[in-house]
């Protein structure tokens, strides 16, 4: 039987690197943009597994972008909510426990 692991609140989100945190930093503004629309166009209005999100763009994010790590499309989400344009429930760095989707517009709160 294949079940999700229970979440552990004891147990440790990822920490980037600092070599990461770096590399992060030195994403550009198109970089950073680009990344974006990335995980705008995987997002939908349905709640989804932050990991899932991140393993459906690695290959495509991997090609496009081979000097930045993973942990920069945990960093955009994270980015993305702070802008109110996903919502993300949980702590974002701990993907399998953690879900977002596009946040509402204006429109749908009436």
């Amino acid at each position: 039987m294949n079940e999700d692991p229970v979440y552990d609140p004891d147990s440790a989100p990822y920490e980037p690197s600092d070599e990461e945190i770096a590399q992060m930093r030195a994403a550009s503004p198109a970089e950073a943009a680009a990344v974006d629309a990335l995980i705008l166009r995987e997002c939908s209005d349905r709640w989804q597994k932050v990991a899932k999100i991140v393993g459906d763009l690695i290959k495509e994010f991997d090609q496009s972008y081979p000097h930045l790590p993973f942990a920069y499309i945990q960093a955009r989400m994270d980015e993305l909510e702070d802008m109110g344009k996903v919502e993300i429930v949980g702590h974002v760095w701990s993907m399998r426990y953690s879900e977002i989707r596009l946040a509402p517009s204006p429109s749908d709160a009436t």
